[in-house]
């Protein structure tokens, strides 16, 4: 059997590693191109300030209220 030194091993974990990063950029590069822009009101605003403070906070609204708040169904 031959030998292969630590130093191939990590050479080629390090070339694995950025064609990862080049597929990541690339994937992220698709989603914002694909994904549909939206204009944000100014209350809108708010109300995603106000959930960040929340969550900064620790607080948090079970699904079961948002359903019944919003009046969404369950799917299935």
């Amino acid at each position: 059997m031959s030998q292969v030194s630590l130093e191939k091993v990590f050479a080629e974990v390090r070339k694995v590693r950025v064609r990862l990063e080049s597929i990541e950029k690339t994937l992220e590069s698709l989603v914002d191109a694909l994904l549909p822009e939206e204009e944000i009101s100014e209350e809108e605003w708010k109300e995603i300030d106000e959930i960040e403070r929340e969550m900064e906070k620790g607080e948090y609204v079970s699904l079961e209220d948002i359903r019944r708040r919003y009046g969404a169904k369950k799917r299935g």
